[in-house]
């Protein structure tokens, strides 16, 4: 089972015979780094001080007849001049396995630090990996050695159609040796998604709940109100954000943030009628597009924007005891309002802790409201009245489990 502690296994200049530096490292590209930069985004790594050898990338890059444009910029920022140099972006150097090279036809140490401006690493199908959790799978399998089982196919395969549906795009650069878990971490919130390992040892890998993205089946479960005891119900302002201002294409070289965005457009005014103006700055070092980062800020306040309940209680049962952290689940109180003032009915919590009391015959369950809840549609056969008197779908299901 991969440790996900441990540090990110990446290549180094030790691994070839002739290097400049022996311990610089080889990066690690991933999606479209000549978004919104007019410079180059990370160190070329000198492998071979005799032939003129640079390694552009760990691994290999996008081809260049898929669209993949790669620019060279010497130690002024000027752009070399691609007749001197030839590229070989899928290149087996020193049969120490495939990287993406330039070979200068003269010495190049002048124009050193050789910096890049390049798409990244291609899938199995050759086109660019951008989705934020296919990168996350490649990262996870191809960098740091995870067997493809331990990642469940399940969460992965739900969180990447999502982030597809959302038009999230993920680019970055991996360059210095960091904790597995803790770059995981950062590409995932990026995109305010979660991780974490499973009772099964299986990483998790989710795109937290939002608008109506919780199937049938996920919502299968649900909490009996007669099963539950010592529950206890907080809620804090300081968790909620009504207006986010984002900094996105961040410069591998330098760590500073090339874009921002005021959040102006993606404010909630009506909390803010209610609790003032409460800011957050999101810095989202795997984004490099206006778009994308507008679409996280506006789903950050979407999700926030209103006070979230925490509810934690102790469930007599057993019956929800298969649920694990993140995992989605309905709740009903009789004695807790829901937003129209009547008692709270399918409720959609998210899980945040569970911890087993066998002994006891007891789980204690710590849970977040969503603000979301099941929704029950109107049959078109004739019977509903089309006199706004009902909603045709998204009105709250008041069958209890």
């Amino acid at each position: 089972m991969l440790d996900l502690q441990a540090m990110v296994p990446l290549r180094r200049a030790w691994d070839y015979p002739r290097p400049r530096g022996r311990a610089e490292v080889l990066p690690v590209v991933y999606g479209d780094m000549t978004l919104a930069a007019d410079q180059g985004q990370w160190r070329a790594v000198c492998v071979d001080t005799e032939s003129f050898v640079y390694a552009l990338a760990g691994h290999r890059l996008l081809a260049v007849d898929r669209g993949n444009q790669v620019t060279l910029f010497d130690r002024a920022g000027q752009v070399i001049d691609p007749d001197g140099y030839s590229l070989d972006l899928a290149h087996d150097f020193a049969g120490q396995g495939v990287i993406a090279t330039a070979t200068f036809s003269a010495e190049a140490k002048a124009s050193e630090p050789i910096t890049v401006r390049a798409m990244g690493k291609p899938g199995s199908d050759g086109r660019l990996l951008e989705n934020p959790y296919s990168v996350a799978a490649d990262f996870l399998t191809a960098v740091c050695g995870a067997e493809a089982a331990e990642l469940d196919p399940t969460s992965l395969s739900t969180a990447w159609s999502r982030a597809e549906e959302l038009g999230y795009r993920a680019a970055g650069v991996i360059t210095a040796p960091c904790p597995m878990a803790a770059q995981l971490t950062e590409l995932i919130g990026c995109f305010l998604g979660s991780w974490w390992r499973a009772g099964d040892g299986r990483i998790q890998l989710t795109l937290d709940l939002g608008y109506g993205s919780a199937g049938e089946a996920e919502l299968s479960t649900g909490f009996s109100e007669s099963d539950l005891k010592g529950v206890e119900v907080s809620a804090r302002l300081d968790n909620l954000v009504n207006r986010a201002e984002v900094f996105y294409a961040r410069c591998p070289l330098t760590g500073e943030y090339g874009e921002a965005d005021d959040g102006a457009d993606t404010r909630d005014l009506a909390s803010q009628g209610l609790y003032g103006e409460i800011r957050r700055q999101l810095h989202l070092p795997w984004v490099r597009s206006a778009a994308v980062a507008r679409t996280i800020a506006g789903r950050m306040v979407g999700l926030l924007g209103s006070v979230r309940r925490v509810i934690t209680f102790t469930d007599t049962s057993l019956a929800n005891i298969h649920l694990e952290r993140g995992d989605a689940a309905l709740l009903s109180l009789s004695w807790l309002a829901d937003e129209t003032g009547r008692p709270l009915v399918n409720q959609v919590v998210r899980v945040l802790a569970i911890e087993p009391h066998l002994d006891r015959g007891t789980v204690d369950f710590t849970c977040w409201d969503t603000g979301f809840f099941r929704t029950r549609a109107q049959r078109a056969d004739g019977r509903c009245r089309a006199d706004a008197s009902g909603l045709a779908g998204g009105r709250r299901d008041r069958r209890t489990l």
